[in-house]
Formats: C-alpha cells, sequence, structure tokens
C-alpha cells in the first residue's frame, strides 16, 4: 500500500492554525533533568503519531529562565478533542507504558513522578485573540475550531510565519491587563505585534492570544524567532518612526485619566520568559 499523497494528509497543528492551546509547564529536579527531558520527548512523539489528526504537540526548555523547566505546547481546534488525550491517558497500553517506565535504573528506580518537582506541573488555556482576524468566508468552521486561528491576526505571508513547529526560539510575554482597559489593552497587543510582522517578515511571527479558564485578561504574546538572535532585531526596532509612533498614541479614554500604551497594564506584570526547542543530550 503507497503512502496517502502529501496533500491529502491532516496539516499538523500549531500555534498560528489552532483555535486551542494548552500550555503546560514542569519543573525537573536538577539530577534527573536529562531522563525528564526525555521522557517529555518520547511524549510529545507519541501524541504526535497517535493523535496527530487533531493535536500537535512541542516540546521547549526554558533558557534565561529557571533552570530545567519544560514546557509543553500542545494545540487543539477545540476543547473537545482534550477529551481525545484523557481516553488514552486511561485507556491507552503505549501511552501508560511511557508514562510507567522506570527511566532511573541507575539511580534508584522512578518514573516521572519522581523527575518532576512536585507541585510544579501547572496548565494555562491559550486561545488566539478573537475579535481581531478577518478569516476569508467558509476558511473556518465554528464548529470545529474554537475560535479564529492566529494566522488571521496578521498580513504577514503565511508561507514565511514562523510557529512552534518551527520557530528557532519562542519569547512568551505574558501581561495583565487593567479590567476597565481590556479592549484597548487586545488592541494594542495586535498593534504591536503586527508592526513586528511587518517589520521583520521570515525572522519573527508575533501573535497575541488570551488566557480563558484561568486569570481574567491575562494576555499572551507567542513571539516565535527564527533563533535567538533575532530577538536583537526586535529590540532594534525602537528606533523606528513607526515604532515609536505606535508607542506614543494616547490609548487611554479621558474618563480613565488619560494615557499611553503602559497604563493599558498592571504594573510589573509585563514578563517575558525565553523558550528554545528540547533537543535531547548527545
Amino acid at each position: 500500500m503507497t503512502n496517502a499523497p502529501e496533500e491529502a494528509r491532516t496539516p499538523a497543528l500549531h500555534s498560528a492554525n489552532s483555535g486551542f492551546t494548552v500550555h503546560r509547564t514542569g519543573q525537573l529536579e536538577y539530577g534527573f533533568a536529562a531522563e525528564g527531558g526525555e521522557f517529555g520527548a518520547d511524549l510529545v512523539r507519541y501524541l504526535n503519531n497517535a493523535q496527530g489528526d487533531v493535536m500537535g504537540a512541542y516540546l521547549y526548555k526554558e533558557v534565561l529562565g529557571a533552570k530545567d523547566k519544560l514546557h509543553w505546547f500542545v494545540h487543539l481546534k477545540s476543547p473537545h478533542d482534550y477529551q481525545r488525550l484523557l481516553t488514552m491517558v486511561d485507556h491507552d497500553r503505549e501511552y501508560q507504558d511511557i508514562s510507567t517506565l522506570d527511566r532511573l535504573p541507575g539511580k534508584g528506580g522512578g518514573n516521572w513522578e519522581r523527575m518532576f518537582l512536585p507541585g510544579t506541573f501547572s496548565e494555562r488555556i491559550l486561545c488566539p485573540q478573537h475579535g481581531v482576524g478577518h478569516p476569508p468566508e467558509g476558511a473556518v468552521d465554528p464548529s470545529e475550531m474554537f475560535t479564529d486561528p492566529a494566522v488571521y491576526q496578521t498580513s504577514q505571508p503565511e508561507s514565511v510565519q514562523l510557529t512552534t513547529a518551527d520557530a528557532g526560539a519562542v519569547v512568551l510575554r505574558t501581561a495583565k491587563a487593567r479590567y476597565a482597559l481590556r479592549d484597548q489593552a487586545r488592541y494594542y497587543g495586535v498593534e504591536w505585534s503586527e508592526y513586528v510582522n511587518t517589520a521583520l517578515p521570515g525572522e519573527v511571527t508575533a501573535f497575541l492570544y488570551e488566557e480563558i479558564f484561568g486569570h481574567q485578561d491575562t494576555l499572551h504574546w507567542l513571539i516565535h524567532l527564527r533563533s535567538l538572535d533575532a530577538y536583537e532585531k526586535v529590540e532594534a526596532l525602537v528606533g523606528d518612526p513607526g515604532y515609536q509612533e505606535l508607542h506614543g498614541k494616547k490609548r487611554v479614554p479621558d474618563q480613565y485619566g488619560g494615557g499611553g500604551w503602559g497604563d493599558l497594564f498592571v504594573p510589573g506584570s509585563i514578563q517575558d520568559t525565553v523558550l528554545v526547542p528540547y533537543t535531547p543530550a548527545g
């Protein structure tokens, strides 16, 4: 039997074309970092092979942040598809074998439960910011896709967009919008992303997401970089007249006291975490 033609295969889900993303993090014990990374990579590999028609999973590690902290991005069309993952946890023997395998035979034995610092596994849901993209009519099936994918937030050609599937690094930027100014904060977030995408095609692609089932009005940017060096180009944009104009706009209405982009967010809430794809040692 021959393989299906390339055009007939289901496109892999990633940060640009999914409607619902589970972002999971876990802090490894330092002494088990290599074994824990292998566990994470095995899990991603199996998920993509077994459930690639409904999810795309990618493993990253933190750099310029917490040492030996792992980040999974599990991209889905909708939360309904997460049921497939729950079914695997309960009934899929190969999935269970990955989780229960003794990965520490020379260190006293144990599986993933021993590798990660207790209480450090957490998940948050990232959805592409709704109401800012304009998909062509019929391009998105609302019965399948939870919200419009992030690809429609930008005019950057899809052929040069970077995603969690192929980026050399990702900056996860998180910010807490002031409740009364959440609409203005979202609009600024999309404007900032589009400026970067227009200025640096092929080098940087930024999308805006909103946290749901979590902290109200918390925004997240995934800033996908060709390489870590590309972030210097993002920083250099501060000298552009257009960038200065973007940040010089009045964004807070008079009834809230007026102000610029910085007044849209809770002070001290903007944080960047730098991630790179996990690569097994050796």
